[in-house]
């Protein structure tokens, strides 16, 4: 009798997991064709996708978030959560959240892992924390290693979240790499949807 209930315990506890697999399943199995897709490249002067650059030569930096839901997304800072449920902006929260440390956004690193700088110098910095993408829709977030005061505005070399230039000296011939840390969910405006963190680490050189 004993062994018929271990039996049945076990049997109760393995079909457990498998709902609970099957829910999680169900919940995170999004294609990228229908949930939001990131991904991450550098630029050159004539809008080139490339990881080598000349010495001198100005580095752009683009981060494209592709909505493929039914729904509007909306993205905002890291700990913004509660601020964009309790405004009405969306009820089941936003759907991105960007670092608020700059050492977790477009940051470059040398090859031994020490900071060079940002390609921007600020962020969230004109009294708006939110932004949206709509339905298939894309959304590009860019800003350029350096820039000239004519540019500033004439140009979209900085976008949203990014606010400010910041124009930094040449690299160095060298390698180097740039880091991303991105916190999203695959369903938009989706209270199930759980969040996953993205890193991109974009391997580049100047020669």
């Amino acid at each position: 009798m004993k062994q018929r209930h271990y039996f049945i315990l076990v049997a109760a506890i393995v079909m457990m997991i498998a709902v609970m697999t099957a829910c999680n399943s169900e919940e995170d199995d999004v294609n990228d064709n229908e949930g939001i897709c990131l991904s991450f490249r550098l630029l050159n002067e004539r809008g080139e996708e490339t990881t080598t650059f000349n010495k001198g030569e100005n580095i752009f930096f683009d981060l494209e978030i592709v909505n493929n839901c039914d729904t509007t997304m909306v993205y905002t800072f890291e700990k913004g959560n509660d601020w964009i449920s309790e405004n009405g902006i969306s009820k089941n929260g936003p759907d991105m959240l960007f670092p608020l440390s700059n050492e977790d956004f477009f940051c470059v690193f040398d090859k031994n892992d020490n900071k060079i700088g940002i390609p921007y110098s600020g962020i969230y910095c004109y009294g708006t924390y939110w932004g949206t993408v709509e339905s298939h829709s894309s959304y590009h977030v860019r800003c350029s290693w350096k820039v000239t005061e004519e540019e500033l505005w004439h140009n979209d070399n900085v976008s949203f979240p990014c606010c400010k230039f910041s124009n930094l000296n040449d690299l160095p011939v060298g390698k180097y790499y740039v880091s991303s840390t991105i916190r999203y969910r695959k369903k938009a405006n989706h209270r199930k949807s759980q969040f996953k963190t993205i890193v991109f680490n974009y391997q580049f050189t100047i020669i």
